[in-house]
Order: structure tokens, then sequence, then C-alpha cells
């Protein structure tokens, strides 16, 4: 027998509000001159906060499962680790910018996801870091943070 609010209708709520939230905080974004190809840096995170906000509205639509404590998993340590990292890279990009953590998160994450090759790991991460500046740097002519370190 399923519920009408249980974990995924708590999960949905609170990706909504962060949805909600970053949306909000756009609007405290500095004005982009006029004239700029694509989608500038307004509309883009603007785009990903109502697809967030759709996937949660999907995921709220979705009936939960029984909420019996003894079947629901335990939360392991590598997920922990993960989350850890991702506030990690929060202030990590104020000093190394954001292809710097791009690059260190996705190395760190691989490692944490059990890949141990570091070769691997440096050239997943460096090749996707690139892939991402060329796309945003140079097709969508946006500026990335640089941080502290790197020109900001």
């Amino acid at each position: 027998m399923t519920s009408r609010f249980g974990t995924n209708q708590a999960a949905a709520l609170g990706v909504g509000a962060v949805a909600v939230a970053a949306f909000a905080a756009t609007w405290g974004f500095d004005p982009v001159p006029e004239g700029l190809p694509g989608l500038g840096a307004v509309e883009f995170p603007r785009l990903i906060c109502l697809v967030m906000a759709a996937m949660a509205v999907a995921l709220f639509l979705q009936p939960s499962g029984p909420r019996d404590p003894e079947m629901a998993p335990p939360i392991r340590g590598d997920a922990i680790a993960i989350f850890a990292a991702c506030l990690a890279a929060v202030p990590l990009m104020a000093v190394i910018g954001m292809l710097g953590t791009i690059a260190a998160f996705l190395a760190v994450a691989g490692w944490l996801w059990g890949e141990r090759r570091w070769p691997l790991l440096a050239g997943v991460s460096l090749g996707m870091t690139l892939v991402i500046w060329l796309v945003f740097v140079k097709v969508f002519r946006l500026t990335l943070p640089g941080g502290m370190l790197f020109g900001g």
C-alpha cells in the first residue's frame, strides 16, 4: 500500500524549494548588455531552475512506497562523502574558479565512486573540463568565474 505523502513527496518539496530559491536569486544578478547571443547569465540559470521544478512536480506525483524504517536502506558513507564533496566545491570555486573546481570535483567523485587509476581520473576530469570550457566559453561566449587565484 502506498501513502499519499511519503519520501517522494518530501524529496520533491526539497528540490522544489531549492529551485524556487535559486530562481529568486537570479533577480539579484548583474544586468547583461543587450545583444549578446544565446542564453545569458540570467536566462540559463532560470531555465535550469524551471527544469528542476518540473522534475520536482513529476516526482511529487509519483506514489511513495511504504514508510517502514526497516525497509529503508541506510545512508551509506560514500553518499555522505559525495555530499561533502559537493559542499566543499562551493568555497573551492571562490579560490580556484569554476573550471578548476569542475576538474577537481570530477576526479574526487570518480575516486569516491571506486575508480583508483589516477591517470584515468585525471584524463576524464580534464577532458570533461575542456568540453565544458569549449561549450560555455567558446560556443556560448560566457565568462566563467576564475576565482581568487586565476583572476576573478
